[in-house]
């Protein structure tokens, strides 16, 4: 069986089989890996290399020429009807022919001169090119008929698992990267896709105590802002949004993107608004209202000022907890000043963020604050982000 597959395929068409299935055995075995991202990468690549050379291989089958054997030539009457005991049969008495009859002579006389009609004449070229003996149409490896079915049977099978595994390992690919979307840590490349699809397939935790730790080297401050700046940057490139609490704004600019900019462009910016600015709306309504929508993402900056946002959100998410109402795309409200906020707040933010589809994130710092081990109880999760 390897023998003849060899003989139809050879080291392309083989080649193509090999690298479709050690794809295809890659997916489940991979599953349970801690590098099952990078390997269900490299099974798609060797997917469409598979394919490739499946087509490959499939266009050397079909010029495959067909060698067809001769008949045997018929035996004689004469010996045939010898070997089965049959008297000779007499050959028929050849019949005179007839003598031809010649046309009238008037008729021709009668109708006149005769004229050639145009494109009567052939071209002696195209008469040799017409009469000359037939060349190989297709130039490819000479086989049996046989043998030729079975390559093309063999070219079928080949080419159907070489263009459904491709699609098998990019389903496992999109699984992969779904199941860690909504991490708090450890996703891959954010893409705005965030929505309640994605959340019921694969949930993620309404409560993280987020612990941060500087490189070595670097003052505390410093290694806090770019570790939460990346974190509160990433939950906007995944289509959600964030009320950030914090003793200082983190970016300079008015805006953050959702996706990559390109050439210095900013693709699908979201305006930030800083709570208690000047040109900023005062009511707390509408700083909830736009980020429950997902319009905005705001920052506070006043301690005072954001404990109050805090209790107001309270009585909010309770009017919306009551007819079950939940925000389409999670909203994340960070607190990261040194005092934490009351504890009666903190723990009704903490019931109603589940039911409403928001994410309360209390930063808990390694140098200063001292209070991550008392709190870490209440939290669905404790995540330590660093540069």
């Amino acid at each position: 069986m390897i023998a003849r597959l060899y003989a139809c395929f050879g080291i392309v068409g083989i080649a193509s089989i090999l690298c479709w299935g050690a794809a295809l055995a890659a997916l489940p075995a991979c599953y349970a890996s801690r590098r099952r991202t990078r390997l269900y990468a490299v099974a798609f690549a060797l997917s469409l290399l598979g394919l490739l050379l499946a087509k490959i291989n499939s266009s050397r089958i079909s010029n495959i020429e067909i060698l067809r054997e001769e008949p045997p030539p018929a035996p004689p009457a004469e010996a045939k009807a010898a070997v089965e005991g049959a008297p000779k049969p007499k050959a028929p008495e050849a019949a005179a022919p007839e003598a031809p009859k010649e046309p009238p002579a008037s008729s021709y006389r009668e109708a006149g001169k005769q004229e050639r009609e145009e494109g009567k004449k052939q071209d002696m070229g195209e008469l040799t090119e017409n009469t000359r003996p037939p060349e190989e149409a297709r130039a490819g490896r000479a086989m049996s008929e046989a043998d030729a079915a079975a390559a093309d049977r063999f070219d079928r099978m080949n080419l159907f698992f070489a263009r459904w595994v491709p699609w098998l390992a990019l389903l496992m690919v999109g699984f992969d990267y779904l199941s860690r979307f909504n991490r708090t840590r450890g996703y891959l490349f954010p893409l705005p896709i965030a929505g309640r699809a994605v959340d019921t397939l694969f949930p993620k935790t309404h409560s993280v105590l987020l612990t941060l730790k500087p490189p070595a080297g670097c003052e505390p401050a410093g290694g806090y802002r770019d570790a939460l700046r990346r974190y509160l940057e990433d939950t906007v490139r995944k289509g959600e949004t964030f009320i950030y609490c914090g003793p200082a704004d983190l970016w300079d600019a008015p805006e953050l993107c959702r996706l990559p900019s390109v050439r210095g462009r900013r693709l699908w910016p979201l305006r930030k608004i800083r709570h208690g600015a000047d040109d900023a709306p005062t009511d707390a309504r509408f700083v909830f209202d736009s980020a429950w929508f997902g319009r905005y993402c705001f920052v506070a900056t006043d301690a005072e000022a954001a404990t109050a946002l805090l209790a107001s959100l309270v009585g909010y998410l309770e009017v919306r907890r009551v007819p079950r109402a939940a925000a389409r795309r999670t909203v994340h409200v960070v607190w990261h000043f040194a005092s934490l906020p009351p504890s009666d707040t903190m723990r009704e933010l903490l019931f109603l963020c589940p039911e409403t589809n928001f994410k309360l994130a209390v930063v808990a710092d390694a140098h200063g604050y001292g209070y991550g081990e008392d709190l870490a109880p209440l939290f669905e999760e404790q995540v330590e982000l660093s540069d």
